[in-house]
């Protein structure tokens, strides 16, 4: 029994022996490692320290830790032993690091709907003729004026829901050719045309103004000549309309050089034969001359009253064109010009010039 107490002891002893040899060399690893990372560190440093450049951000491999026997699962891992203390390496701070930002997008290049465009001048260095483009609003139009009390030469009205015509007589200033300015504005349709009632003629001309659902307001001057009786006005839906007659002498009078823009009615005072360069950029215009005699000229043909000695017996009384045109026109004596264009913006120029024709042959 002593045999076998006392050979406990011995292996006892032995265990412990093995065990204490196990732990030292364990203690001896972990010492060998923390001095290699001390070292490694300081390197790192001093060589920063020395370095210009920017320091890389980077993360120390972390040594192997020997291996701890199985039995010692409980057992704490002694901390490693303090390295000899070397005066701390002032290292430059880290990068700071961002997500990359896009490049920043270039100024848009400056478009001519920012802003209304500088009107375009005719060059002058060319000499070639030009029209200058309008400027400002020429097309708003104002409210349909009405009739005033004791006022001639005015006639107004006004429609209803229903389809309705109205004729009425013409009263005319004094003078055998008239100057009409109509206004309109409808929710529906409506013209107004010259008619010609007579015991022994009646015949309908064309409109002079219409407006369907696309045209909510519109405004026209135009000539109206004795052949004219009356006016007819043809409507549906609720709309007003206004016409108001002047006379030739009331008008402005086409003169030396006139630049305008949109339909317009001129005299021509002048009683000895004038050309008459005559410039328009429409789509579709004509300008047509129309004798003080009052009488309704044929297209490019004579009004009826006698062609003055040196002008042709068929003069170039109108033009009816479309795009940009120039044409010279002869008047032959006072009357008027009747200028039509597309669009109340369309430019025109007019440029009146004693007439050099030779003499006509006796």
């Amino acid at each position: 029994m002593g045999l076998l107490v006392g050979f406990a002891l011995g292996c006892l002893v032995t265990a412990a022996v093995l065990w204490r040899l196990t732990l030292s060399a364990a203690r001896q690893a972990a010492r060998s490692a923390a001095r290699a990372e001390a070292a490694a560190l300081e390197a790192a440093a001093v060589k920063a320290a020395g370095s210009d450049a920017d320091p890389v951000t980077t993360v120390a491999a972390t040594s192997a830790a020997a291996p701890v026997p199985a039995a010692a699962t409980g057992v704490a891992v002694a901390k490693p032993a303090a390295a000899k203390k070397q005066p701390a390496a002032v290292a430059k701070p880290a990068p700071r690091v961002e997500a990359a930002r896009p490049d920043p997008t270039p100024p848009r290049p400056r478009s001519t709907t920012d802003s209304a465009p500088a009107p375009v001048l005719p060059p002058a260095e060319d000499g070639l003729p030009r029209l200058r483009p309008a400027s400002g609003l020429s097309d708003k139009r104002g409210p349909v004026p009405r009739r005033q009390a004791g006022e001639r030469f005015h006639f107004s009205g006004r429609c209803g829901e229903r389809e309705a015509e109205y004729e009425f007589p013409i009263e005319w200033p004094e003078g055998a050719i008239t100057v009409a300015q109509i206004e309109a504005s409808t929710k529906g349709y409506l013209s107004i045309s010259p008619m010609t009632r007579t015991l022994d003629r009646v015949e309908s001309h064309s409109s002079l103004i219409y407006l369907s659902s696309s045209g909510k307001r519109k405004g026209v001057r135009t000539v109206l000549t004795h052949d004219f009786t009356h006016l007819l006005v043809d409507s549906r839906g609720i709309g007003e309309w206004s016409v108001r007659l002047y006379g030739s002498d009331e008008i402005d009078e086409l003169t030396g050089t006139v630049e305008g823009y949109g339909s317009t009615v001129l005299a021509v005072r002048q009683n000895l034969p004038v050309s008459c360069v005559t410039h328009v950029k429409s789509s579709s215009w004509s300008a047509e001359f129309i004798c003080a005699c009052g009488r309704i000229p044929e297209s490019f043909g004579r009004c009826g009253c006698p062609i003055p000695p040196g002008v042709p017996s068929s003069p170039p009384l109108g033009a009816w064109e479309s795009g940009e045109a120039m044409r010279t026109l002869l008047f032959p004596r006072t009357g008027v010009l009747k200028l039509r264009t597309s669009e109340p913006s369309d430019p025109w120029r007019l440029e009146v010039r004693p007439y050099t024709g030779k003499p006509k042959a006796r």
